[in-house]
């Protein structure tokens, strides 16, 4: 009987903790790849803004780099600076992958452990630490330019 009241009452103390857990991943859905929903959704319409404009110096600036990346002739190329990105802007941003940019809505994101990305993993966004002794010390940026999907 002590120990079933013992089981019962630690049920009753933990589960509400359990609970308080799981509700705050719920409302970050970014949690799993360690960032915060508000500044992915500031990057990303941040994003969405510079490449509606042809903003290449700024999308430039919101790339980690290297950045792997698959060209409109569908050829994966590894950009390593700004220089490079911004002379194959047009290559990568063609208007294919500017129309999938425009559909795609903050809520359309989804994250793992690897990352935040959008539907079909076209775009992945990732935090990269600024300082290697503080995991809240980063930046968001872009990791990963797969392009749309294609035929």
């Amino acid at each position: 009987m002590r120990q079933t009241t013992i089981a019962i009452s630690l049920v009753l103390i933990l589960f509400p903790m359990v609970f308080a857990q799981q509700s705050q991943q719920d409302e970050n859905k970014f949690a799993v790849a360690g960032l915060k929903e508000r500044e992915v959704e500031v990057f990303f319409n941040s994003f969405k803004e510079a490449v509606a404009k042809g903003d290449k110096r700024k999308v430039a600036g919101m790339v980690a780099y290297p950045v792997p990346t698959r060209l409109s002739s569908g050829r994966s190329v590894e950009i390593v600076n700004k220089a490079r990105f911004i002379k194959l802007y047009d290559q990568i941003f063609d208007n294919k992958f500017k129309q999938l940019i425009a559909q795609t809505e903050f809520k359309d994101l989804w994250a793992k452990y690897s990352g935040v990305a959008t539907p079909g993993g076209a775009i992945w966004i990732n935090g990269i630490m600024k300082n290697r002794t503080s995991v809240d010390d980063y930046v968001i940026k872009i990791t990963t330019l797969n392009g749309p999907i294609r035929p």
